[in-house]
């Protein structure tokens, strides 16, 4: 779909249900990513980003008539949304459980690419985890900032701060992952080592 978010917005407005069905392939996926830097309970969000579609559907014919990005609505209506729900659910993290099974034998080559992904997961996970330590703000505006591409104005708007304050959220964020780079850098040279025993 090449229809630029106007033309979308307007189709939409108009009760055009494939317009409907075209932002929300568009923008589903990233606006769960998004709560999820929120709120660590993935159901609350889930159920969250679906309120938003809903409603943006039910109100259609109500909603503002000039848009420029309908990811900047979409952001700014799931962060209202989730702060309006986070009082009716307790947020539990889920275990999952891992089967013992029995596993065949693996070639040189699986297990090379098994090795692979595995450190790829734990350099993952050791980024999640040094991102967790930071205040949730910070999280949030880095997250805006250089994964979901929006300027210090937009994110002061989603977040309901001022522009400086953006500023002060990702320096103070990036200042302290930059503290931890070490042992960022240490953990891929040792994966490195590993992959090429």
């Amino acid at each position: 779909m090449n229809s630029t978010d106007q033309q979308l917005w307007r189709s939409l407005r108009d009760g055009d249900e494939s317009a409907f069905t075209a932002i929300f392939d568009r923008y589903h996926r990233t606006l769960y990513n998004y709560g999820t830097k929120l709120v660590s309970d993935s159901a609350l969000t889930e159920d969250a980003v679906q309120e938003v579609f809903i409603d943006v559907w039910r109100m259609r014919a109500t909603l503002s008539e000039d848009i420029n990005s309908i990811k900047f609505y979409l952001y700014r209506s799931l962060r209202r949304r989730i702060h309006r729900m986070q009082d009716k659910y307790q947020t539990a993290e889920s275990i999952d459980d891992m089967a013992d099974d029995e596993k065949t034998p693996m070639s040189i080559a699986e297990e090379a690419v098994q090795i692979e992904q595995e450190s790829k997961d734990l350099v993952s996970r050791r980024i999640q985890e040094l991102l967790t330590h930071l205040p949730k703000r910070q999280v949030e505006a880095l997250t805006l900032y250089y994964f979901d591409d929006f300027g210090i104005s937009e994110i002061a708007q989603i977040m309901d701060v001022n522009e400086k304050s953006v500023r002060n959220f990702i320096h103070r964020a990036l200042t302290s992952l930059r503290q931890n780079r070490n042992w960022l850098i240490g953990s891929l040279l040792i994966f490195w080592l590993l992959l090429n025993l």
